[in-house]
């Protein structure tokens, strides 16, 4: 099973202490984590996003994320890859996040590449990470998209429309 949890912090100033202790108390489980808020000249938002890569026993990982959800001021949504698609409502107003689980097959690589180049005007951030599914090595890539919300539509039609690719989304409500 491949788990990702998104966490959507309302205040990190005020809950990173909180959020730390936690992460550092269950790091044997967390495979790769990738923290990300709102900043430009004008802006520097105390509204910040996690999203974390889970690997090791089911137990642990879900203890990890039993105190993570016991934090106030926290959203904690979960990504579980173990039987095909993963989702949240299509219907979202907020920040998305989108996993996709890539097969190690050589051919579906640049046929993916080739649809996140086209729809990269709505990827904000992108991240992958090797791992294996049902026993083979395959490719995870998280997005964090952004912009126009019949894009992101458009995007994830397309690669579900390749059917060797699990998708899974995370949305937190603006």
């Amino acid at each position: 099973m491949v788990r990702v949890i998104g966490i959507k912090i309302t205040d990190r100033i005020k809950e990173a202490g909180l959020v730390q202790k936690v992460l550092s108390e269950h790091s044997s489980v967390i495979s790769t984590r990738l923290g990300f808020h709102e900043l430009n000249d004008e802006l520097c938002s105390r509204e910040g996003f996690m999203v974390i890569h889970l690997a090791g026993n089911v137990d642990d990982c879900g203890n990890l994320v039993a105190k993570l959800k016991g934090i106030e001021g926290l959203f904690v949504r979960e990504m579980v890859f173990s039987h095909g698609l993963s989702d949240a409502p299509l219907e979202c107003e907020g920040t998305t996040i989108i996993g996709i689980m890539v097969p190690g097959r050589n051919d579906l690589g640049p046929t993916v590449q080739a649809l996140l180049t086209t729809y990269g005007c709505v990827i904000r951030t992108r991240l992958g990470v090797n791992e294996v599914y049902y026993g083979e090595p395959a490719g995870l890539i998280i997005l964090e998209l952004a912009g126009n919300r019949n894009q992101f539509l458009s995007l994830e039609r397309s690669l579900r429309e390749i059917e060797e690719l699990a998708i899974g989304r995370i949305c937190f409500p603006a």
